[in-house]
Parts: structure tokens; sequence; C-alpha cells
């Protein structure tokens, strides 16, 4: 089954075996998505008027029911070679681009898309992360959409049946329990969040003081990697089929986009075998995911502390190394520097990392849980750096 495969339940009873109707706590059963779905017809994407209450209203996607969406053809299913840690929480990701534009390639940040754009991010919760590919329980699709004067959020929380979701701006939290990849249970307080909690993420400020909403995932080094669309087309490069398809202009060979690193290798293995320049390219590419959205340059957290951890930051003290922090409060964890060099007990950045305690942990949205495999590469990487005396003049 190819990675935008989601197995789904079958009605109440199947989520009453599983317990997840309690917990997730998911609304009745009505609307059919997939009988709203009209591949034959151009996705429904109004940059006027009312805000759709129905997924199903866009005619971008249908969930089928065997575990599988079906998008609109002018929609392309995509991946990211080091994800958004969301308390395990599994993603489907895809992009719409309207007919007669495209999006263009840009070697650093995200690709440039145009007006009219859908970035389409479905979360799915398996009972047992053990078999990830069995008993996933779709909850909710964000949509992130390019208006004339910027990007717009727009969550949807599906259904109990799994047939329809729903227009839900006002957010909330539910605990959600599952078995990790080590057989044991957690209990996720699991975030669908505000519209304005979608913006402390996306909003970055311009060096006239404006702020603007900015995707965070699909950039060309976490594109590059292969996908397998099935039959028909196979496993190809995803920038690649983003330019046969039309919808990505400007891209060069290859040989010259960077790629970043495949976090799936880490999730698998750990980091026991990979060597300093792997640690360093792992956890420099999991930082920018992760917590750059924030902490860069033109994001509201990293302005408060000048503490960049954008990939290309290359200022050692902005990235944290012996610098103390502008303003951490209780998230020093009784630490002085955002990095101690060689030493991770005594660094703020691996506390928050580790740390499950609200208002200390980072990121500071989208997680209640530590991000075991996360943690265990920050922890290595800051323990790989040449040791070095903080105090010392």
């Amino acid at each position: 089954m190819s990675q935008r495969g989601l197995r789904s339940f079958r009605g109440r009873e199947v989520c009453a075996v599983l317990g997840l109707v309690t917990l997730l706590g998911i609304a009745g059963c009505g609307g059919d998505s997939s009988g709203g779905f009209d591949d034959s017809r151009p996705p429904r994407v109004s940059l006027t008027g009312a805000t759709p209450e129905r997924l199903s209203d866009y005619n971008l996607l249908a969930y089928d029911g065997d575990g599988q969406f079906r998008y609109n053809t002018r929609v392309v299913p995509y991946d990211l070679n080091t994800p958004l840690f969301s308390d395990y929480a599994l993603k489907d990701r895809a992009i719409y681009v309207p007919e007669g534009s495209s999006a263009t390639y840009t070697d650093t940040g995200v690709l440039e898309f145009p007006v009219g754009t859908v970035l389409i991010k479905s979360f799915s919760v398996a009972a047992d992360l053990r078999s990830p590919d069995e008993n996933r329980t779709l909850v909710e699709t964000r949509l992130l959409i390019h208006f004339e004067d910027g990007w717009r959020a727009f969550p949807y929380i599906w259904n109990e049946a799994q047939t329809e979701a729903f227009f839900s701006p006002a957010g909330e939290v539910r605990p959600i329990s599952f078995i990790d990849a080590e057989g044991e249970e957690q209990v996720a307080n699991y975030l669908f969040p505000q519209r304005n909690q979608c913006q402390s993420c996306h909003e970055r400020r311009d060096d006239d003081g404006t702020t603007r909403i900015v995707p965070v995932g699909p950039k060309a080094r976490n594109l590059n990697r292969d996908y397998d669309y099935g039959a028909g087309v196979g496993t190809v490069n995803q920038l690649t089929r983003l330019a046969d398809t039309g919808l990505l202009t400007g891209l060069p060979s290859l040989s010259e986009v960077d790629a970043a690193f495949d976090f799936a290798v880490i999730e698998a293995d750990g980091v026991a075998s990979l060597g300093s320049a792997d640690l360093d390219e792992a956890a420099r590419t999991y930082l920018d995911v992760n917590c750059a959205h924030c902490h860069n340059p033109n994001g509201v957290q990293g302005i408060t502390s000048q503490l960049f951890l954008n990939y290309e930051s290359e200022d050692l003290f902005r990235l944290g190394y012996c610098k103390r922090p502008g303003s951490a409060g209780s998230g020093t964890g009784g630490h002085t520097y955002d990095i101690v060099p060689g030493n991770p007990d005594e660094s703020i950045l691996v506390f928050r990392v580790e740390t499950e305690e609200a208002g200390a942990m980072m990121p500071l949205l989208g997680r209640s849980l530590q991000h075991r495999r996360g943690a265990e590469l920050l922890r290595a990487w800051v323990a790989d750096m040449p040791a070095q005396d903080c105090s010392a003049p």
C-alpha cells in the first residue's frame, strides 16, 4: 500500500471495538464525502464568499472507506523527508494548484505557490503504531488556502463514520489513547487547533513590520524524495512529478537540488549508527521543520529570543551555542544556556524537547507527548559537539 493509503474504520461498530468513539468524541455519522466527489469536474475553491461547511464541497478528495484517499486529478499527494511531529498522528498531504497556474521553484524556503493553491493535510490515529497501516481513524483535514491577501487556514473535523469532515474553527483538545512503537500505551491530549493557533505557527514578520502566513513543510529539499503514485505512474521523484504535471516551473536538474535527511531512517533504527555528519544534517533538518517556523529571523519567537533554528542559519551563537535565552521563564529547566556543546543534560534546547510540562515543552503547540526519536536525535547531536565551557570568557 502506498504512503497515501489510510486504513479506515467502517462505521460505529468498529470504532466502538477499539474504544475510539469515546476517546475521540467525533461528531455523528451524517454526510458522505464520496457522494459529492466528482473527479470529472475541477475542484471548487472559491476565494470569495462564505467558507464551505463540508470538506466535500471543495471537490478536492474523497475517502473511499477502504483505506484510500481518492484525489481530484489536479491534486497531487506528497510526503516530506522530515515531517513535523504531532503527537504521533499519521499524515497524508496533497497539493492543489489551480488550472493555468503553477508553483515556482526556489532552493530556499517553501516553493512559491500561486493564488488559489490549497495545501491539504489529513491527520489519522493508528490504534497500534507497531502496525501503523492498520486500524486507523481519520480525525481531521486542514486546508491552507492562498488568497489574494495571503494564506488562510481552514480546519475540518471528520465525523465518526469517516464519510465527511466539517468546518470547525473553534478548536478543542481531546484525549486519544494508542499503543506506541515500543508497545506502551500512550494518551495524547490531541489538539484540534483554533484558526488563530494555526496562525501562531505559520506567521512571519516582514522587515516593514507587517505579518503574513506562510506554509512550513513544502520546501524543495524536503520534497526531494520518491513517492509511490500507484498504477499508471509508479514511483517517481516528487519534484519531477510536480513539474511533469505542470504544477511546478523552474525545477533544475535533481542533481542540483539538496535533499533533506530522511527521518524515517531514525524512526526505524534510532541514531546509534549515524556519524557526526549525518547527526548534524538530521538534527538541523529536524529543527528546521519542528522549531524554525517560530525560531527564525522573521518568526515571532525568533525575534523575541534571537534563537534562529532555521536550516540556513550559520551563526553558531544564534543557533544556541553558549547562548543565554532571551525570555524562557520556567522553560529553562534550571539551565543557563540554550546549548552547552558536548553536554545535553545542561542544554535548555534538549530539556524543552524532552519535557512534557505544559508551558516548558517545545514546540508550544501540536504536541503533548515527547517525540522519543526526535529527542534522542537532538540529545545525540549536542553530545557529539566538541565540549565547550560556556562560562569561560
